[in-house]
């Protein structure tokens, strides 16, 4: 079996890099900033993307939730007018 990895969408890659080069700017400007190494950027993308794997399965479950509470709802008015 198989574990996928998480995969993040263009617009969260994009701020990522967007993020990244911020700090390089920084690094450059500062001597007090150090600059993020490939190993370090590969590191925030997998973060990334195990976040929004969260958040993505979180919003599943919440939909399953209101289908199943939404049958419930029904199911009771059924039974009220039976």
């Amino acid at each position: 079996m198989t574990t996928e990895r998480p995969v993040e969408p263009l617009a969260v890659a994009q701020d990522v890099e967007s993020y990244v080069d911020g700090e390089h700017r920084d690094a450059a400007k500062y001597s007090n900033r150090d600059l993020l190494d490939s190993s370090g950027v590969y590191s925030l993308h997998e973060l990334a993307a195990r976040i929004y794997q969260r958040g993505f399965n979180d919003g599943r479950a919440v939909e399953s939730w209101k289908r199943t509470e939404q049958r419930n709802r029904i199911r009771a008015a059924q039974e009220g007018t039976a």
